[in-house]
């Protein structure tokens, strides 16, 4: 045993620990020219992020990951949650492949502390299409956990988005799970609770805002001259807190006010809508960093703050779906190319963002519109370029919004060019376009040059290549009447 006063600073030493490594990053990889993974680790240590969640398990990244001492949540996407609940196979067979495999027993592998289930499976705006299924997938996942013995090191958790719980008055004590939910929601947290896991959820101020007349900036970005609202004899001063609360009293109502909370989801995107601008995100995160080292909690949950928090997100992803709204694609923290967007830091004293580094592009080169050309129907060749390429910095209030025509055509013409590799037939739209080695960037308008991401690729190929070569082997095989 310690002697008192050498266990009190073990403690203490231990607490600490546990408050610096209390904020992680969600890890999207929807990108069309995705920075290497051994990049984004390096994005990561170098910015002493202790913790990681990510969508799915990315051979590639899981890879990347391994040593790196990372603290790591697996995704599994909700496309998966219909095999996973109908087969415990499917999910023996998941977790040999992407928990087993790579889990650390304190060696070289990866620290995976969670597994979730699914990628916000009740968003309403899903509809039910996955709700028969999750419960099922997280019972056969716990189940496959415990076969492989990691059940006591490996948590099953289910992430739920900021819809799946409301207060139609505004007040958070008059917060409740959506009615469409309250079966499913009682049999997650009886799971939960058995596994002793704790509650996945996002919150989100920024589409609160959106979405709330009542709601003000300043009161989302924890300014301390927000109006204040109130709700019986408490105070709310943030948007946080209230959102916070609203979950609180809606576990409550079902019989599960202790359940910890983990805020799986958290930021402010930087483009692609009114107020969403990298000035206002970086007032936004630094107030919720503030907010959360001060552990003041809510005031239904004093002095008990969720008990981890992962920002949304560390990258900017050009294929995230936009159906939300244009800003989904600019959650990042970081640019696509891991450049900070603002001052911050996770949490680590005075010391900003350190951006990636040694990044490999394209040619600097890029494709605008030939202004020599009948213009007359560039406008239509702009909208085919932009429907399947990222223009979401041309929406009101993006970045590029109030660049004049032709300069948003050019724009578009960019954005199409980038993404096919700067292919000189991806610049020509019926002759329309010209490449350029002139930086049209203008003011706060960025034409990006892509990532150069072969060496990427031929790392995909690797790891698929001798796949391909055991499924040939093996249905080779199988017509030779051979049994392996």
């Amino acid at each position: 045993m310690y002697p008192f006063p050498v266990f009190l600073f073990l403690t203490i030493l231990c607490l600490l620990g546990s408050t610096a490594d209390a904020i992680g990053v969600n890890w999207g990889t929807m990108s069309s020219h995705p920075l290497p993974p051994p990049k984004v680790v390096e994005l990561l240590k170098s910015n002493e992020v202790s913790k990681v969640k990510l969508f799915d398990a990315d051979p590639l990244v899981l890879q990347a990951l391994s040593g790196s001492n990372i603290v790591v949540t697996l995704g599994i996407p909700n496309s998966m949650l219909k095999t996973l609940n109908s087969s415990r196979k499917a999910a023996e067979s998941w977790v040999h492949d992407n928990v087993t495999r790579y889990f650390s027993h304190g060696g070289a592998g990866v620290r995976i502390e969670y597994v979730a289930v699914g990628d916000e499976p009740f968003l309403q705006s899903y509809g039910d299409q996955f709700h028969p299924f999750v419960i099922g997938a997280a019972m056969n996942i716990q189940a496959a956990l415990t076969k492989a013995n990691l059940a006591g090191e490996v948590k099953v958790v289910v992430p739920c988005s900021f819809d799946t719980f409301v207060s139609e008055s505004g007040r958070p004590s008059k917060g409740h799970f959506r009615t469409d939910l309250n079966k499913t929601m009682i049999e997650l947290l009886t799971f939960l609770s058995k596994h002793h896991s704790s509650f996945f959820v996002t919150i989100s101020p920024f589409i609160s805002f959106q979405q709330n007349k009542n709601i003000s900036l300043d009161f989302s970005l924890f300014k301390e001259n927000a109006h204040h609202h109130n709700d019986s004899l408490r105070t709310y001063k943030n948007s946080f807190d209230l959102s916070y609360d609203t979950l609180v009293s809606a576990l409550s109502k079902i019989g599960f006010p202790e359940i910890d909370i983990v805020v799986a989801r958290i930021g402010w995107p930087t483009d692609g809508a009114a107020n969403a601008t990298s000035s206002i995100a970086e007032i936004f995160m630094k107030g919720l960093i503030d907010h959360l080292h001060s552990k003041t909690g809510t005031p239904l949950r004093p002095r008990n703050p969720p008990i981890e928090t992962f920002i949304f997100s560390l990258l900017d992803e050009d294929h995230r779906s936009i159906t939300s709204g244009n800003f989904e694609r600019h959650w990042g923290v970081f640019t696509f190319d891991g450049q900070a967007k603002y001052h911050f830091n996770f949490g680590q004293g005075t010391k900003n963002l350190v951006n990636s580094q040694f990044v490999e592009y394209l040619a600097p080169k890029w494709c605008v519109v030939n202004n020599n050309k009948d213009l007359s129907n560039a406008s239509a060749s702009a909208l085919d370029a932009c429907s399947t390429s990222d223009c979401t910095a041309l929406s009101p209030g993006g970045s590029c919004s109030n660049i004049s025509w032709p300069g948003n055509i050019s724009y578009a013409f960019n954005s199409y060019y980038q993404q096919n590799d700067q292919r000189a037939d991806s610049c020509d739209f019926g002759g329309l376009g010209l490449i350029t080695t002139v930086d049209p960037s203008v003011d706060t308008c960025r034409f990006f040059v892509e990532l150069q991401t072969s060496h990427s690729t031929s790392a995909h190929e690797a790891y698929i290549f001798p796949r391909i070569i055991l499924l040939l082997a093996c249905l080779f095989s199988c017509l030779l009447g051979f049994k392996w």
